[in-house]
């Protein structure tokens, strides 16, 4: 959002702040959302320089506000009307002019349509300079509306629930079935062709239908649901609230969390899927091409979601933005999918593991013909068994090694996600980067007190512009918010791609702790934990548990490896909650999430294709409340939860 200052000595543009001058009176200035007005009052026999720095900005440049001049005569100010950002706290520097002299700085942090007065004076007694802040009108409560969102949907979960459970007693049931009888009893003796023979359903299927199996867990669909509606939610606008939106640079906001979060569960089904296969008879070349054919579909939807104009015409080449949301889902699925056939196993028959690894460790131990035999024997009478083993082998559970055997059996594909983190350590610090510090992690624009302008994202932003060129590039990143970046920087871009990569193989070894404890709920959750607080640590230490001063600070745009940890932590987390309460007590269905869940791609591809029809979006009276954003955007994302459901009871599922 650039704004403009017009006096007769300044012409500047800054990021979220508007400036208008009407000096000697008040004039109330026409304000939108997230925007209060600002009037400073200079009493002094000087003009001064006022200027502003968001306190969500690590080490930026003061950019300038305005000027105020000098006060007429005592007791008559002069006064400027400004106005300010609402969306965090602002700190406000006040120099003399031509002298830059700075005479006072003042944190604060604004209200949305608040009216406030900014009085510079002189102190008598030590001819200083006192500033201060008077609130004249009271700002507006802009989070109601989401309070309000909040008890709606809440008190629709809490009929839902009562009504099922009042469903669920045998005298409703009862009477319900009752009076169906009868009607249909009624109908039948109406009719002219006279009651017909009822043919009794049949409930012996060999086959049981996909939708109802068993095997099938209601949590990852309902975990991928709940990524999915989220995600759906913020690309809708969020209600236009700041942490319904991505985070200029480093940090976390809700919009950050469900990306990764659907990339990770992605893995976790590539684990469950290729198993299945495996089990069912297909071959390893059969769903590699399956893998590669399925992925180039992904990357191609993604071109086209992104690039909307081929609706008016051919796409132009010149223009075209590569990467996407789509296109990483593709990079990452095929990547990690490959990984898995290289070592997946049909039979996940852990006697198996673990006679191979006591054969291994007790051949070179012991070097005995009589160890030789001994775990020969029991390699073959694994070998020859021909069901799946669930858990770690009765007589070993209590090995030092066992609870690392999810782990260890797949070490080869282990080997190669941890070489491609050595690749990226590699290229994003000791890559050589023009004009810009090896290693540079930082936003560029007025970040680091505008020493590097031009280096936003370090060497991800480099070889991007190198393999991709700025016009095939993302134009306008959420940099530019607060940092004020003049270079275009893709968040999907070449480089972060390979930490999807380890988001989705960290899910995928959430699908080999379900496949190999899958009949002890305990050590699945355990296990979920386990790896949770693994990963916090590693975040906390790469952190450094702050915001801007770690190793490697949190951040989306780089897809840093702690951005990562910290999502792949919380996932982790998040998924043993969700299994717990729909999968092993059964306390909640997963509804209404479990149905986009199911859809994903539809769900995804549709709300992106169709954004701006009805009734997904309307002409807003007021399109500068935040009140009615947030029912817009709720509205559109409520009509895909529905959408996905009518597709589910109709069984139509787009799958690639």
């Amino acid at each position: 959002m650039c704004c403009w200052v017009s006096t007769d000595l300044h012409n500047a543009c800054c990021a979220f702040l508007l400036t208008l001058a009407d000096i000697h009176h008040h004039k109330h200035l026409s304000l939108k959302m997230d925007e209060a007005q600002l009037t400073v009052n200079n009493e002094l026999s000087y003009e001064v320089q006022v200027s502003w720095m968001s306190q969500r900005c690590y080490q930026c440049l003061y950019q300038q506000l305005g000027v105020v001049p000098a006060g007429l005569e005592p007791g008559q100010p002069s006064s400027v009307n400004f106005v300010v950002s609402t969306q965090h706290e602002i700190t406000l520097q006040i120099n003399s002019t031509p002298i830059e002299l700075e005479l006072c700085k003042i944190p604060f942090h604004f209200g949305e349509h608040g009216n406030y007065s900014l009085w510079v004076k002189t102190l008598n007694a030590s001819f200083g300079v006192n500033c201060s802040v008077v609130t004249d009108k009271d700002p507006v409560n802009s989070y109601i509306p989401i309070l309000v969102a909040f008890l709606i949907y809440a008190l629709l979960a809490l009929v839902f629930a009562i009504g099922k459970k009042v469903w669920g007693l045998d005298a409703v049931r009862g009477l319900v079935l009752r009076l169906g009888s009868s009607m249909e009893t009624e109908r039948l003796i109406n009719s002219e062709l006279g009651p017909t023979r009822v043919v009794p359903p049949v409930t012996d299927n060999i086959l049981p239908p996909p939708l109802t199996s068993s095997r099938r867990l209601r949590s990852l669909d309902t975990f991928r649901g709940i990524s999915l509606v989220i995600m759906v939610f913020v690309n809708y606008g969020g209600g236009r609230y700041w942490f319904f939106r991505h985070e200029s640079w480093n940090g976390l906001t809700v919009a950050d969390l469900v990306f990764p979060w659907f990339v990770f569960i992605m893995g976790t089904s590539i684990a469950l899927s290729i198993n299945a296969l495996l089990r069912a008879g297909a071959t390893r070349c059969s769903l590699l091409r399956k893998a590669v054919w399925r992925s180039l579909q992904l990357f191609i939807i993604g071109v086209l979601v992104i690039n909307p104009n081929y609706c008016q015409g051919a796409l132009a080449w010149e223009n075209l933005r590569i990467p996407g949301v789509l296109q990483r889902l593709a990079w990452s699925y095929l990547v990690v999918a490959c990984l898995d056939l290289l070592v997946a196993r049909g039979q996940l028959d852990v006697l198996t593991v673990v006679s191979l690894f006591f054969f291994s460790f007790s051949s070179a131990l012991f070097n005995s013909l009589c160890c030789f035999m001994l775990n020969r024997f029991m390699l073959n009478l694994c070998l020859r068994k021909g069901d799946v083993f669930n858990g770690v082998g009765f007589i070993f559970q209590d090995a030092w090694w066992s609870p690392a055997i999810d782990f260890l059996l797949y070490w080869p594909a282990w080997l190669c996600v941890i070489l491609l983190e050595v690749l990226w350590l590699f290229l994003t610090f000791q890559l050589p980067v023009p004009d810009c510090p090896a290693g540079y992690l930082g936003p560029g624009g007025i970040g680091d007190m505008g020493l590097y302008v031009n280096c936003t994202g370090g060497a991800a932003g480099f070889i991007d512009r190198l393999l991709l060129g700025e016009k095939h590039m993302y134009q306008n990143p959420s940099s530019r918010v607060i940092y004020a970046t003049r270079i275009p920087y893709d968040p999907e871009g070449v480089l972060g791609s390979i930490n999807s990569i380890l988001m989705a193989f960290l899910g995928l070894q959430a699908g080999k702790i379900i496949l190999h404890y899958r009949e002890r709920p305990k050590s699945i959750m355990s296990r979920f934990l386990i790896w949770g607080l693994l990963l916090g640590v590693v975040s906390a230490f790469l952190t450094k548990c702050s915001t801007d001063q770690g190793f490697i600070p949190v951040n989306k745009n780089l897809w840093s490896l702690s951005y990562v940890t910290t999502l792949a932590c919380f996932a982790f987390v998040l998924l043993m909650l969700i299994y717990y309460i729909v999968d092993v007590n059964k306390w909640w269905s997963g509804a209404p999430f479990y149905y986009p869940g199911m859809n994903s791609i539809l769900v995804y591809v549709g709300h992106e294709v169709f954004e701006d029809y009805f009734p997904f979006r309307w002409r807003m009276s007021n399109s500068q409340s935040h009140a009615e954003h947030l029912i817009q955007n709720l509205v559109a994302t409520s009509c895909w939860v529905i959408i996905s459901y009518l597709l589910y009871k109709k069984k139509i599922f787009w799958k690639i």
